[in-house]
């Protein structure tokens, strides 16, 4: 069919009307999308398509077309655009039927669209659960997403690394850079620590961060997808749409075609050179240890003893309440568990904050405030992130700590100095009783101490006399007996 191009509004109001204007036996509808078709109608206007269309609402198979299935649909690319490093299925056809292509039979159609319509209920009726669980859960498929050869960011130092190089590559005044640069960095700075996703983050939230308007959000976004720096793993919905509560703000994820950055080798190659004997290089250094088979601290390793029912308050001493923590539960933040401290910090500060001591979080790890009586069994058996073991089972308690037992609260301040101040307090109040005698080893007035000493001199005048060979001399008490 052949097909001429249409030229400008104002070319034909020039050239006056055209021949369809006032010419009988060309489909006019058909002239408008480019196409010359003789018209059927009675009037001479409109073909066999069009005019059937404007008599009854007719769909493509009277005619013996096949519509778009609901399984084309499906795989066509989504309406909002991922990115350039997101996953796209391409479009695939069936094999074409020898000979006359026969429509569907209507049987199989309806099912194949009750089956894209319950898929679709039921992956809404997911989105909508998501949201109101306001717990920020992305697409359980959303690595599916992503294309082959790209990896997600997880640190934040290495995505503002990449921001500024996708930065410096492109030719941009300095206030849109600044700009830019700024909804750039508020984007990383929103990243999970765990899967590197950013979510709930809305365009006002972004602009507020580069002073500049939504719209201008919505270009840095786009080229940010085109650059391949973000993906779209999961859209934006309204809650008309999904059902829900509130909206749901888009979910990115920050990628990179880079490979991993290898880890410098904590070990320096030997630069002396090699016998070519092949026997190894004998060191000049003894194995034997000089420490008598005992293993010192290092001078640089502290060992913390921390009260454990002791609510620690400034920053000093959360740090040391963290380290007792992890010394009774038998790991070593600097030695090969390789727990960071300051993810540690940040964890437990929220508990320490809310009174919580070492003894009521390793109550806490142990026990359930639902069922305080059974014990929940080792905490860190098998593990392999022991930080998030310990904030999934601190979770049930959160605004409960006032269940703990008495035996396990915190106490503020320094408990072990004031109950020590307590204890002599009462002694000097109350004195030793005179009903009770003190044993001798506990008398210790003034009069006992001048008997003693008068005591001790009597014995020695004694030995004196008895060396010089005079008769011996009485002592003050028998004197004054004497006396009497």
């Amino acid at each position: 069919m052949s097909k001429i191009p249409l030229g400008p509004d104002l070319s034909r109001v020039r050239h006056g009307s055209t021949l369809l204007d006032h010419g009988i036996g060309w489909c006019a509808e058909c002239y408008r999308d480019g196409a010359f078709v003789l018209a059927t109608s009675p009037d001479g206007k409109t073909c066999l398509l069009h005019g059937a269309a404007c008599e009854q609402d007719l769909s493509p198979d009277s005619f013996g077309a096949n519509g778009p299935s609901s399984a084309a649909k499906a795989l066509r690319r989504p309406r909002t655009p991922r990115g350039r490093a997101a996953r796209v299925e391409p479009l695939t056809r069936p094999p074409a039927r020898p000979g006359h292509p026969r429509p569907l039979p209507r049987a199989v159609r309806r099912e194949l669209d009750r089956s894209a319509a319950r898929a679709l209920a039921y992956g809404r009726e997911r989105a909508r659960r998501r949201v109101d669980a306001a717990r920020w859960a992305p697409h359980p498929g959303w690595r599916q997403f992503i294309e082959t050869g790209w990896r997600v960011l997880v640190d934040q130092a290495e995505a503002l690394r990449r921001v500024e190089e996708l930065a410096d590559a492109e030719d941009w005044r300095s206030d849109k850079r600044h700009s830019w640069l700024q909804i750039l960095r508020r984007l990383v700075h929103s990243m999970d620590w765990t899967t590197g996703l950013v979510t709930g983050v809305t365009a006002e939230r972004l602009g507020a961060a580069g002073a500049r308007a939504t719209r201008t959000v919505s270009r840095v976004l786009a080229w940010a997808r085109e650059a391949g720096l973000v993906v779209v793993v999961e859209a934006g919905a309204s809650a008309e749409f999904l059902g829900s509560r509130t909206n749901r703000t888009p979910s990115y994820a920050l990628v990179t075609n880079a490979p991993l950055p290898q880890p410098a080798d904590p070990s320096p190659q030997l630069t002396c050179p090699v016998d070519q004997n092949g026997d190894l290089p004998e060191s000049h250094v003894s194995s034997k240890p000089l420490t008598d088979g005992r293993r010192h601290q290092p001078a640089c390793q502290c060992v913390v003893d921390w009260p454990v029912f002791q609510v620690p308050d400034s920053p000093t001493e959360r740090t040391a309440a963290t380290l007792c923590l992890f010394k009774r539960m038998g790991l070593d933040p600097r030695g090969v568990s390789a727990v960071p401290l300051w993810r540690a910090r940040a964890l437990l500060k929220p508990w320490w904050a809310a009174g919580a001591c070492v003894a009521g979080v390793l109550y806490a790890l142990d026990h359930h405030p639902d069922r305080p009586d059974h014990h929940r069994g080792d905490a860190l058996r098998g593990a392999t992130d022991p930080l998030r073991v310990l904030g999934h089972r601190l979770k049930p308690w959160k605004g409960r700590l006032h269940q703990l037992p008495a035996a396990v609260v915190g106490l503020r301040g320094d408990h072990l100095r004031l109950a020590a101040e307590a204890a002599a307090a009462r002694r000097t109040k109350l004195g030793p009783s005179p009903a009770t005698p003190l044993p001798a080893a506990q008398h210790s007035s003034g009069a006992a101490r001048a008997a003693a000493r008068a005591a001790v001199a009597a014995h020695l005048r004694r030995l004196r006399d008895a060396r010089a060979g005079r008769p011996p001399r009485a002592s003050l008490a028998d004197q004054a007996g004497e006396n009497r």
